[in-house]
């Protein structure tokens, strides 16, 4: 199964049960932008296998335990990214386009890095590097 859609899928039913309680099928293929209703059921059925969701026939989708935590990772990974791209001063539209795709083909031991170095970035007695590197790139961009 294809890791990226798997991971598409997962954020999507997470968003959608952290706002309704349950994912309807039609509103995850709205979501993901689908033609099918089949490809989203199709998904699901695999999801309910390996543990991630419930899924119900007619009914609809829920976030299993497993698949909160996988939907959890994934939410850090993807604003740990972000962080850093808007830290390197990259515009905000184009930081959260990257680290949708990035989140996705990323390794985990590259992952880690950049989730330590923001949280490190992030703790106040670090702000002082924090503001060389901002003033460093700055000059880098105009000079």
């Amino acid at each position: 199964m294809n890791t990226i859609r798997k991971e598409e899928y997962i954020e999507i039913i997470y968003d959608i049960c952290s706002e309704k309680g349950i994912a309807k099928v039609s509103e995850i293929k709205k979501r993901l932008k689908l033609q099918s209703l089949s490809s989203v059921t199709e998904m699901a059925q695999k999801l309910d296998e390996e543990g991630l969701i419930k899924y119900k026939k007619y009914k609809g989708v829920v976030i299993t335990e497993k698949g909160l935590s996988v939907a959890k990772q994934l939410l850090q990974r993807h604003q740990a990214i972000e962080d850093f791209l808007l830290f390197l001063q990259i515009d905000k539209e184009i930081a959260l386009q990257d680290a949708c795709a990035i989140e996705h083909i990323i390794s985990e031991q590259s992952s880690e890095a950049i989730i330590k170095f923001v949280c490190f970035l992030n703790e106040k007695e670090n702000k002082d590097i924090e503001e060389r590197i901002k003033q460093f790139l700055y000059h880098q961009k105009n000079d």
